[in-house]
């Protein structure tokens, strides 16, 4: 996928390019890590807000109608 003309990265390049020579092995350890502790890579939409965001917007939103 492309955002304004230069490709996206997968959540494992992401992370694999914080390591010397782009480390996929590392990146899908660290992934692993996380999902076991519980958290989540979202992607985010071209506004940059993700999922998540979202639902606590729309949740904040209710608050303030009841």
């Amino acid at each position: 996928m492309m955002r304004n003309g230069v490709p996206k990265l997968s959540a494992r390049d992401a992370v694999a390019r914080s390591y010397p020579s782009w480390d996929h092995g590392m990146a899908d350890r660290m992934i692993a890590w996380l999902d076991h502790c519980g958290y989540a890579i979202v992607e985010k939409d071209d506004q940059g807000h993700s999922e998540a965001t979202a639902h606590e917007d729309s949740a904040r939103q209710q608050e303030r109608t009841h």
